[in-house]
């Protein structure tokens, strides 16, 4: 069994830190990203996603008790990056 934990940002977040750092304008970053925990389930593994930090902890103690694969996506605000 293998539990996944993605970061979902919407944004190529290094890159947009970097920018961000050296006082320039954040571009060409934003990505529209597929439903990550719709994908995984699709292929019949579990997914799930986190968009409120009161669902995280519920979420990671259902993937990681999962019989099988699962990916938890949490929902993160690319602006605390």
């Amino acid at each position: 069994n293998i539990t996944h934990v993605l970061l979902n940002n919407a944004e190529l977040g290094k890159i947009s830190k970097e920018q961000r750092a050296a006082h320039y304008p954040v571009w060409q970053t934003s990505l529209i990203n597929p439903d990550f925990a719709a994908y995984v389930s699709s292929c019949g593994a579990l997914g799930l996603k986190v968009e409120n930090r009161d669902q995280l902890d519920d979420a990671l103690v259902r993937a990681l008790a999962h019989d099988g694969p699962a990916t938890v996506e949490v929902i993160t605000d690319a602006e605390l990056i």
